[in-house]
């Protein structure tokens, strides 16, 4: 069989639907691309054939035999079922071979003998030395971000110069909010900023798939609130036990712009040795719209919780420009500590930093955050990027359950409503926590046929 026609084959037997065709297009142009939302859009299909056409183009232009590629699942049942039951049914036997024991599938060598290493990542640190040209994730949302990060460590292999990283997901789950932040949201985290350009995102929708049956669409219909919005129109705004469910990225979140100087502005902070401090500089406008205009966060750069690293003497040093604006603080910087012998509130008057007790009522401090969010009247420039990332992945506590879990990463939040409160709002309507109103817009691109065959 000669090769074109065999290439030919291929994409008949996948036929893919226009947006699995628009994900392959996206993968070409990028270097991390998800392909999320609904239940129901064939990205687990996807993924394992678009490493089977990574490998052939590959070997295509380069020559290289035996590249490697990962495809990965959270466990090994979850393996099985989402990809290695599949595989046995979908890929013919003139594509290569499967081998049981190491569930490896090894392509024919008239295609340059790729390898897809189907893994799972009960253990991922078992990978440390392993290379990899492509990367694909089922389900990215069942795993914490260091997941991702371990993993975008092993991707290389050499004469590669366009290794890949792309994932395939549902809303919800542990890493619902990384997620979200990264490829929907993107909110880049510094560390990642030279891939900003190449790191994307495309929309899965169950009408996009069209081989599903009436009956699933139906029964998606069905499910409560929630899940429906998630699994069934794929909406990334809402999850369960979120407490903000009125953040919206793309209405809060603005581009920084030159504040004028009539209008007021304030700080806040909030303090921790074993946590990270967080401080906010303010402006409030003449309409009384708080404008969230830059941060001081004493955590290490993609990390949660690893504590400050610098003393309070080398925070002040670090706002010491922005001193004149009125400051508001938790009252237990006023606290007697044992680290210099005198509180860290004295510590930063010392330095020039004057701050006032904020009010710590928890519940009233979060209702003004409803309040600011619900009617849009709190915004944060985008340059806040712990603020953005923490706020809307907040959830509630389980043994309080009108209070936001503190074990989280809340130090932003902290600081925020200290603020809030010392400039509190009344609602001009009855607030809630939920919005259960939002859609997402289409965002429909031009059909594109998969690239190279």
């Amino acid at each position: 069989m000669k090769k074109q026609k065999t290439l030919n084959l291929i994409k008949d037997i996948i036929k893919p639907t226009p947006k699995q065709r628009e994900f392959m297009r996206t993968v070409k142009e990028n270097t991390y691309v998800l392909y999320g939302g609904a239940a129901g859009g064939g990205k687990s299909y996807i993924l394992r054939w678009i490493l089977v056409y990574l490998l052939i183009n590959w070997y295509k232009h380069t020559g290289i035999k035996g590249i490697r590629v990962g495809l990965f699942c959270e466990d090994y049942p979850s393996l099985d079922d989402r990809q290695l039951s599949k595989i046995k049914l979908e890929f013919p036997d003139w594509l290569g071979t499967y081998k049981e024991k190491s569930h490896e599938f090894t392509l024919a060598d008239v295609w340059g003998g790729g390898v897809i290493c189907f893994r799972n990542l009960d253990n991922p640190s078992k990978y440390l030395s392993s290379e990899f040209a492509a990367i694909a994730i089922d389900e990215l949302t069942l795993n914490n971000r260091d997941v991702f990060d371990f993993l975008r460590m092993r991707l290389r292999w050499v004469g590669i110069e366009d290794p890949k990283l792309i994932a395939g997901t549902n809303p919800g789950g542990k890493g619902h909010m990384w997620v979200k932040n990264l490829f929907i949201d993107r909110n880049i985290p510094p560390e990642m900023q030279d891939f900003a350009n190449r790191i994307a995102f495309v929309q899965a929708r169950v009408e996009d798939n069209p081989y599903l049956p009436k009956s699933y669409i139906q029964a998606m219909d069905t499910l409560p609130d929630k899940l429906r919005k998630a699994y069934r129109e794929g909406d990334w705004n809402i999850f369960e036990g979120q407490v903000f469910t009125e953040f919206r990225t793309n209405e809060h979140v603005i581009e920084p712009f030159e504040i004028p100087s009539t209008w007021v502005r304030g700080r806040s902070m909030d303090w921790g040795y074993s946590k990270p401090y967080a401080i906010y500089a303010y402006a409030v406008d003449y309409d009384g719209n708080v404008y969230v205009t830059n941060e001081w966060y004493g955590c290490k750069t993609g990390t949660v919780d690893t504590g400050t690293q610098e003393t309070a003497r080398e925070v002040a040093q670090k706002i010491k420009h922005i001193a004149n604006y009125y400051g508001i603080a938790d009252p237990a910087i006023w606290q007697k500590n044992g680290h210099d012998g005198i509180s860290i509130g004295e510590i930063f008057a010392s330095e020039g930093i004057q701050w006032d007790k904020g009010d710590n009522d928890r519940l009233a401090g979060k209702m003004q955050v409803h309040i600011r969010l619900k009617e849009r009247k709190l915004f944060i420039f985008s340059n806040c990027y712990h603020l953005i990332r923490t706020l809307p992945a907040l959830t509630y506590d389980k043994n309080k359950v009108e209070d936001v879990n503190t074990k989280q990463e809340d130090h932003g939040y902290d600081s925020l409503k200290y603020y809030l409160m010392s400039r509190p709002i009344t609602p001009s309507k009855e607030v809630t926590p939920f919005n259960d109103g939002y859609k997402y817009e289409d965002d429909e691109s031009e059909e594109m046929t998969a690239w190279g065959v």
